[in-house]
């Protein structure tokens, strides 16, 4: 598989996670901040939760555009049928009754993109599978999730 194509449809992805997040975070704080959201009582609270609440999606925003920088300066090199499998590598695992593909990128685990057709997740190098990965080659396995590694590209 083209890995050119991966990290653009990563970056794709990751654009538009950032996009939802500040809007929704933006529109979130102006209906704290607006006049009709004035508290009624001691008790009314919903402009704070507002508040927190766009506050918390402002961080997430953050967090996105800080992934789609990493990705956008990112170069995924080729790796051979030997290779240990390190960032960067795209890697198929068969599992009891199927098999998945797997991209080890530099930030935001999680993400699935479709290239040539094929989902593929995106791991983090702190997702608990990744650092199962890494050093393995083609015909490893690793017992929790019960997988044995197919393809490294």
């Amino acid at each position: 598989m083209n890995k050119t194509a991966i990290v653009d449809a990563i970056v794709e992805a990751i654009q538009a996670e950032f996009d939802t997040l500040q809007s929704t975070s933006q529109k979130t704080r102006a209906a704290g901040n607006d006049a009709e959201s004035k508290a009624e009582g001691k008790y009314d609270t919903r402009s704070i939760e507002d508040n927190y609440l766009a506050d918390g999606l402002a961080r997430q925003a953050h967090a996105a555009a800080q992934s789609g920088a990493a990705y956008k300066e990112f170069l995924p090199r080729a790796y051979g049928p030997g290779s240990p499998i390190e960032i960067g590598a795209l890697v198929q695992l068969a599992f009891a009754q199927e098999t998945h593909w797997f991209f080890l990128g530099p930030a935001a685990g999680g993400i699935e993109v479709s290239c040539e057709g094929v989902p593929i997740t995106l791991l983090s190098p702190e997702s608990p599978l990744a650092s199962r990965l890494i050093g393995l080659k083609v015909g490893d396995t690793i017992t929790s999730p019960m997988a044995t590694v197919k393809a490294v590209e």
